[in-house]
C-alpha cells in the first residue's frame, strides 16, 4: 500500500475461506434473493458494471441524485450490465449503513475522503456477497477490476484484502437484532427518531417497509381501453397484473418490466404510475369544461390522469423546470394529450401571477422530503437532511397560499405530498386552514378510510407513502 494510514486490523488475514455463507434474505433489513452476476461476474465487462454502481454510490454520497447518476454512468454499458449496475447501486444505497458495519471492523482507520472510490467499491461488493448469489470469486475479482476503471489502482490490494477477510469471517452481515435499529434499517439517526416520535408502535414496520422493493404499477388509460380488456393484453404478452380495488385504472405487475415490453405503452394505452399517486386525481372530481391547474406537474402523471378522467377539461400543467416541461410534453404526445404547459416557479409571487387565477380545480402536489417513496429512491435517505424539513414546509406553505388564491369561489384544492412527515402533511394542512378561514375541509373516502385528510404509509395496499388533503373555497 502506498498510503501508510490504511491498515487491516491486527490479526485479520487476507486469505479467503474455501466456503462462505451468505446473509439470509428477509424483511428485517434484507432483500429477497436475487441473481445478479451480470455478464460473467469478472473481467472487463463485469468490472465495468461494478464500477458504474460504485460511481453512482459515490455520486450520491457527494450530493447527486441516483436518478441523475445512474443513466450518466451506465449509458455505455450493454443492457444486461446496466441492469446489474442498477441493482447493485440501489441495493447498496438501500442498506448502506448496515453494509458499513463489517467495513468498520475490518479496517484500523476509515478510508480518507480522497479514496472514497475504493470505499464505494467495497460497499458494493459486500452488498453483492451478502445479498445476492454472485460467486464470491467473481465479486472480489470484479471489485479489483473496478479499481482500475475508477482510477484508484493503488487501492486494489486493500479492496482485495478487505473482501477476502469479509469472506474468511463468514461473508455475512451482523444479525440486525444485535444492532441499533437505525443501523440495521440503514437510516440516518434523525429520521429514525422522527419516525418513532410520529408513529410510535408503527415506526419499526414503516422502516422495514422502506427497505422493500416497490412493485411496478401501471395506470390504464380508461378513456381508451377498459382495465379488464387491458389485463387480457397483458396475458397475451406473457405478463400478469392484478387490478386494485381502490382505483379502476391501477394494475400491479407481478414482475417489473421495461416500458417497451408493456403492451400498448407506445400507443398511449398505459403509463407507469404508483397506486398512491393514482388515487389523487380522482379526488379533484373534474368535469367537462372546468379549468384545472396542476401547480407542480412534473413528471406529468397526475396531469395525464386528469386528462384521462376528463378529456374535455382545460388543463394547465406548470413546472419550474423547462427541461421537465419538455419531457412532459413528449409523454403527453405519447398519450395523445395537449394541455397548456407553462414554465414558472409557483413558489414565487411572479410564478403564481404567471399561472393566473379563476380555476375550478387546483392540484398542488408539493415539493417535499420524498420520505414516502424511499422504496423507489433509497438515495433520499442520504440526500435529505433534518434541516431541510422546515425549509420545505415554508415553501409548501407559500405554494398553498398561491394555489388557494388561484382558485375560484366554490372551487376545490387538493394538496398532496409523497412524504410521511407530519410537518409537511397534517400540520401543514391545519396551519393552512388557520390562515384561510374560507378554506373548508372537504371529506373524502379512499377504500374503507374516510376523513378530511389521509396519510397512506409505504407498502399500504402495495402503494407508496402519500398524503392527501382536500379543501373547498367558500362562497363570500
Amino acid at each position: 500500500m502506498t498510503d501508510s494510514i490504511l491498515h487491516l486490523k491486527k490479526g485479520v488475514r487476507a486469505t479467503p475461506s474455501k466456503a462462505s455463507s451468505r446473509g439470509r434474505l428477509s424483511r428485517g433489513g434484507f432483500d429477497r434473493p436475487h441473481h445478479g452476476n451480470g455478464a460473467s461476474g469478472g473481467g472487463t465487462v463485469g468490472s465495468a458494471a461494478r464500477a458504474a454502481a460504485a460511481y453512482c454510490v459515490r455520486a450520491v454520497e457527494h450530493g447527486a441524485s441516483l436518478s441523475d447518476a445512474l443513466p450518466r454512468n451506465t449509458r455505455d454499458l450493454d443492457p444486461r450490465d446496466a441492469a446489474l449496475a442498477s441493482e447493485i447501486a440501489y441495493g447498496t444505497l438501500r442498506h448502506r449503513r448496515l453494509l458499513s458495519v463489517p467495513l468498520q471492523k475490518l479496517l484500523l482507520h476509515s478510508i480518507p475522503e480522497r479514496f472514497d472510490a475504493a470505499r464505494a467499491i467495497i460497499l458494493c461488493a459486500i452488498y453483492q456477497l451478502a445479498f445476492t448469489r454472485v460467486p464470491a470469486r467473481a465479486a472480489v475479482a470484479s471489485a479489483a477490476g473496478a479499481c482500475a476503471i475508477m482510477h484508484c489502482s493503488n487501492m486494489t490490494g486493500l479492496v482485495n484484502a478487505v473482501l477476502r477477510n469479509f469472506l474468511r469471517q463468514g461473508g455475512h452481515l451482523p444479525d440486525p437484532s444485535t444492532l441499533p435499529e437505525a443501523v440495521a434499517q440503514s437510516v440516518p439517526d434523525w429520521f429514525w427518531k422522527k419516525i418513532h416520535e410520529q408513529y410510535a408502535d408503527k415506526a419499526s414496520s414503516i422502516l422495514e417497509e422502506e427497505n422493500e422493493r416497490a412493485p411496478m404499477w401501471l395506470r390504464v388509460e380508461n378513456s381508451k381501453v377498459g382495465t379488464d380488456e387491458y389485463l387480457k393484453l397483458l396475458d397475451e404478452a406473457g405478463l400478469h397484473g392484478e387490478p386494485s380495488p381502490l382505483c379502476p385504472s391501477a394494475v400491479m405487475l407481478d414482475e417489473a418490466e421495461g416500458v417497451m415490453e408493456i403492451p400498448g405503452f407506445d400507443r398511449g394505452l398505459a403509463s407507469v404510475q404508483d397506486l398512491s399517486a393514482q388515487l389523487a386525481s380522482p379526488l379533484l372530481d373534474v368535469r367537462e369544461g372546468m379549468r384545472v391547474l396542476d401547480c407542480c406537474a412534473a413528471p406529468g402523471g397526475k396531469s395525464a390522469h386528469i386528462m384521462d378522467l376528463c378529456p374535455k377539461a382545460e388543463l394547465t400543467a406548470l413546472d419550474v423546470s423547462a427541461e421537465r416541461i419538455e419531457r412532459m410534453r413528449q409523454n403527453f404526445a405519447r398519450l395523445g394529450r395537449s394541455p397548456r404547459c407553462l414554465v414558472a416557479d409557483f413558489a414565487s409571487e411572479e410564478g403564481a401571477r404567471a399561472a393566473g387565477g379563476g380555476y375550478d380545480r387546483v392540484l398542488l402536489d408539493a415539493p417535499c422530503s420524498g420520505t414516502g417513496v424511499i422504496r423507489r429512491h433509497p438515495d433520499i435517505k442520504w440526500l435529505r437532511r433534518e434541516k431541510d424539513i422546515p425549509v420545505l414546509a415554508q415553501t409548501q406553505a407559500r405554494m398553498l397560499d398561491h394555489a388557494f388564491a388561484a382558485l375560484k369561489e366554490d372551487g376545490v384544492l387538493l394538496y398532496t405530498t409523497c412524504s410521511i412527515l407530519n410537518e409537511e402533511n397534517s400540520e401543514q394542512a391545519r396551519a393552512f386552514m388557520e390562515r384561510h378561514p374560507d378554506a373548508q375541509p372537504l371529506p373524502f373516502k379512499i377504500g374503507s378510510r374516510e376523513g378530511r385528510m389521509l396519510q397512506r404509509l409505504p407498502g399500504e395496499d402495495g402503494g407508496d407513502g402519500f398524503f392527501y388533503a382536500r379543501f373547498r373555497k367558500a362562497l363570500s
